[in-house]
């Protein structure tokens, strides 16, 4: 199934509902960092799996992030938003580089959550 749907954290369950009331922006682009796969497309169909990201695994995905972001990076985007855990920004150690204009969510997981809804349904902020 697609990323989007396997998984079923807190923030994945905002965006599906902002999804299924209609006010989800077309205009937004969801990656997603999975353990096992690194960065992806949210539609990117993925089988189940029972991987934890530590600090090893960040390390193991590093290069990868870094060459999805530089793809990301290159394309028009005003604003990236970014909201993951500490030992998942571990993967993207030195993102700055090639994405200076990024947004990260800062907090606890209901403030990330709370500040993430508050973005995307924030008109051209995108």
């Amino acid at each position: 199934m697609p990323a989007l749907e396997r998984y079923d954290g807190v923030n994945y369950l905002v965006v599906k509902k902002l999804m299924r009331e209609g006010k989800f922006p077309k205009n937004v682009d969801i990656k997603i960092l999975s353990a096992k796969y690194g960065l992806i497309d949210a539609e990117t169909p993925i089988p189940y799996y029972d991987q934890r990201m530590d600090k090893q695994r960040a390390k193991e995905l590093h290069g990868q992030v870094m060459r999805e972001l530089s793809k990301v990076a290159k394309k028009p985007y005003s604003e990236i938003f970014i909201n993951m855990g500490k030992v998942y920004l571990d993967a993207m150690d030195g993102y700055g580089e090639v994405m200076p204009n990024a947004k990260f969510a800062e907090g606890g997981i209901g403030q990330k959550m709370a500040a993430m809804r508050e973005w995307i349904l924030t008109p051209d902020t995108k």
